[in-house]
């Protein structure tokens, strides 16, 4: 594990490299084309001849953008894709070798890409019948990829490995807009990068001390409870500085390309873009592109410290992921019809299913919307009962709370498959769903009792 971990790092490290000489090739064309070939190479390291997997999924893709109505083309495209995903991951059963972990990784990104360059042509068309004047936002939304366009999407080196996940329109505008020779790259880089090196210190040492093979071995089940109950925090720690350490070298990639750049004033959120298309407007009126002051927001996939020091679980979750959970938010949870509760289990099950087969992806996602109920029951009886100094306590407590139910969902997302998950949690007496629901029900006695008086 180590040893892939220091390969995988280092091929995004060597892709942070080359990223500034692609963003200086004068031709565009030629700049296009030595992304797409550095990113084909950097797959084909990864995947050997596993990387059919991703050729054939664009092949198919720009086919169905080129073939199919743009009525039905996120539709046709999203059954594919996540069909395909569920072959991809299941080869074994057809008498197929199984591929490389980290081409997962290659695959699940690219998922996400084609099926959101699909809706994206959607979402266009929906803009243009509802309001045919929105002349600024059609003009700033509007795309035309062509067959050779997605392939270039599809393996342009910038979030090829790991992500972030971003729009064709984003990818589109790192070529045919001026944000990205003017934005002072390297400037963004460096203050990016600088943290990662303690991220990666902190997994290797967190590893030797709590290596993750510990937490499904029969030795972990000897020790005390108070034991097994710990051992999850720091399992979880490595998992999550492992995985800053990724999402933050994956963001520098595109920084050092001048992908994502905006200026400020358009508002970038990660994922989605501008959302301030009067600004871009008016910027390209004053043509005064080294003087603006720029933001990479659009490809930000996680906060500088993850969601270590968000002291509620709702907002824990928001700052990991952030262009993943923006392309669920948008292409799932916002398009569907029905309750919220309803929408947000439906949309951390696709999560789980984007994520691979495994229960325990399963198990530890579609736990999340209980802990959120019940953090929102909670949340409304401190808001009605408690003082300023009690709200400050809380926050300390919940924080703690909100680390160790983190720690103890993600134990599921590590171990996987069904028998380990529920054999651990059943060493622990599912504490934490049963702790939880304790808590639930602390809180709606008090909010009753509330209404009652």
């Amino acid at each position: 594990m180590i040893l892939d971990d220091i390969i995988y790092i280092s091929l995004l490290c060597s892709s942070v490299a080359l990223a500034p000489i692609i963003r200086n090739v004068p031709n565009l064309h030629n700049r296009k084309l030595f992304s797409t070939i550095t990113g084909l190479v950097v797959v084909f390291i990864v995947s050997g001849f596993h990387i059919i997997h991703p050729l054939f999924v664009t092949f198919i893709n720009a086919l169905i953008l080129l073939i199919c109505s743009r009525r039905v083309c996120h539709i046709v495209s999203a059954i594919f894709c996540f069909v395909y995903l569920a072959f991809f991951r299941s080869t074994h059963y057809f008498g197929l070798p199984i591929p490389p972990p980290h081409t997962n990784a290659i695959q699940m990104i690219l998922t996400l890409k084609m099926v959101g360059i699909a809706f994206e042509i959607k979402e266009e068309e929906e803009l243009q019948a509802k309001d045919p004047n929105s002349e600024i936002q059609i003009k700033y939304r509007k795309i035309k990829p062509s067959f050779f366009d997605v392939f270039h999407y599809a393996f342009c080196i910038a979030g090829v490995l790991i992500g972030p996940y971003y729009k064709y329109r984003t990818f589109s505008d790192m070529f045919y807009l001026p944000y990205s020779s003017y934005v002072p790259a390297n400037r963004y880089l460096i203050q990016r990068i600088q943290i990662v090196p303690f991220y990666v210190l902190l997994y290797l040492v967190g590893n030797f001390l709590y290596p993750l093979e510990l937490a499904s071995s029969p030795e972990l089940l000897k020790q005390p409870f108070w034991y097994r109950v710990y051992y999850m925090t720091p399992s979880f720690f490595n998992f999550r500085m492992r995985i800053y350490a990724g999402f933050i070298l994956g963001e520098c990639v595109c920084i050092a390309m001048g992908l994502g750049a905006y200026p400020k004033s358009s508002n970038p959120l990660p994922g989605a873009g501008p959302t301030n298309y009067a600004a871009l407007e008016e910027l390209e009126k004053k043509q005064s592109w080294s003087s603006v002051e720029y933001s990479f927001e659009t490809v930000n996939n996680i906060y500088e410290y993850g969601s270590e020091f968000w002291p509620t679980i709702r907002e824990g979750i928001r700052a990991w992921n952030r262009t993943v959970q923006y392309w669920l938010a948008c292409f799932v949870y916002k398009r569907l019809k029905a309750p919220k509760p309803v929408k947000m289990l439906i949309t951390m099950m696709v999560s789980s299913f984007w994520h691979g087969v495994h229960p325990g992806y399963y198990l530890c996602l579609c736990s999340a919307p209980l802990f959120l109920f019940v953090e929102m029951e909670v949340e409304k009886a401190m808001s009605k009962h408690a003082t300023y100094l009690q709200h400050v306590l809380f926050d300390w407590i919940w924080w703690v709370i909100k680390m160790q139910s983190f720690s103890y969902m993600g134990m599921a997302f590590l171990l996987l498959d069904i028998q380990s998950c529920l054999h651990f949690w059943k060493s622990i007496y599912f504490c934490g769903h049963i702790f939880i629901i304790l808590i639930y029900f602390v809180a709606f006695w008090f909010n009753k009792k509330e209404k009652k008086d």
